[in-house]
């Protein structure tokens, strides 16, 4: 089986206003085909040596590889944040419906 080039990044934000913003960013440019936005995140982690614990709405974007660095170039340089989350999970499988409408959407 022949695994999808489709990717999915995973950016946290500090709000639905800025998630939405970035979201809008990235659609616009067609550097992702779709934005979930998942609000009521809470992130733990430490940063300069004291643990943080921030609400945060957590961002699901579909893209594919040729897109992927594009993207996350995007992201970072309109994010709020001095490190932004930004991950990318491949895709291994899924519906061929929904792949081909994915990279439909960045052409």
């Amino acid at each position: 089986m022949t695994m999808p080039d489709a990717v999915v990044v995973l950016c946290t934000a500090p709000d639905e206003a800025t998630a939405q913003d970035l979201a809008a960013k990235a659609l616009a440019e067609k550097l992702a085909a779709c934005a979930t936005l998942l609000p009521g995140a809470t992130s733990l982690y430490y940063w300069e040596g004291k643990l943080e614990q921030e609400y945060e709405v957590q961002m699901l974007l579909k893209t594919d590889l040729a897109h992927q660095q594009a993207l996350l170039d995007c992201l970072k340089s309109h994010h709020p944040y001095q490190t932004p989350e930004l991950l990318v999970l491949p895709v291994i499988h899924g519906d061929n419906d929904y792949l081909s409408w994915l990279n439909a959407s960045l052409r």
